[in-house]
């Protein structure tokens, strides 16, 4: 992913707020989210349902919570071949034999696409995050089939 390209921040900025179900689940929500792939990073200031800022960077007074992944990881859900609930989920469902599970091709794996800081807002605005990491590989599966990838 290409977090901290303005022109890509400008696009998910966008489509964020022109998002129904995102406005709806983060209308109470006066904090940040940082987006983070590798050394890449989106910073997203929301506020009452509409991200009103973004960056770059973190700001010196930094973020409410973060989704962190690789850029494998973030690939995945863009090209779909993933759902977010699987990346940022331990365990795996992608087992097809007991035989796999005995012998370490599933079971426990640590999440993906990690989320890191206030647990607390982020189990709140779930149903945002869901939406956001939704607009996320709609964005990023059209920049993909512009490249002709």
């Amino acid at each position: 992913m290409r977090f901290a390209d303005p022109a890509f921040q400008e696009r998910l900025q966008d489509a964020l707020n022109a998002d129904e179900e995102f406005a709806l689940e983060s209308r109470w929500f006066d904090g940040s989210i940082l987006l983070e792939c590798g050394p890449e990073r989106c910073w997203l200031k929301v506020y009452r349902g509409q991200v009103i800022d973004r960056l770059e960077f973190v700001p010196a007074f930094g973020y409410t919570f973060k989704l962190v992944g690789s850029e494998d990881a973030w690939r995945l859900l863009v090209s779909g071949e993933r759902t977010f609930t699987d990346l940022a989920t331990s365990g795996s469902r992608h087992c097809e034999t007991l035989e796999q599970i005995v012998a370490g091709g599933g079971g426990y794996r640590p999440p993906e696409i990690g989320i890191e800081g206030n647990g607390i807002e982020a189990g709140r605005l779930h149903l945002a995050i869901l939406r956001l990491a939704a607009v996320l590989a709609a964005l990023g599966s059209t920049e993909l089939a512009a490249a002709g990838r």
